[in-house]
């Protein structure tokens, strides 16, 4: 597989992670208290794939850079695991 088409792959995965927990987040009906971490994490991971995703995609529409663009790309879903591995930590605790 060639190095363009696994970036296209990647930034694909990301925008479909970054639909579902986006929707997951903004649209939820939790309770009033709550709900401002919700927004709160809806907006993280925007910013996230804005950060990454954004500037993958660039560099792949542009035919520059395509190893670091996968690199990138791969960057959403490994930041995202550990903030959200972060976030259990830190509301399991006693």
């Amino acid at each position: 597989m060639k190095l363009r088409t696994a970036t296209i792959i990647v930034c694909l995965v990301d925008a479909a992670a970054w639909v579902f927990v986006a929707f997951a987040t903004f649209m939820s009906g939790s309770d009033a208290a709550t709900k401002g971490l919700d927004e709160s994490a809806g907006l993280v991971v925007t910013a996230l794939l804005l950060v990454t995703g954004a500037p993958a995609l660039a560099l792949l529409l542009l035919g520059r850079a395509p190893k670091t663009a996968l690199t990138l790309a791969l960057a959403f879903p490994a930041v995202f695991v550990v903030l959200f591995v972060a976030a259990i930590i830190a509301f399991a605790r006693p």
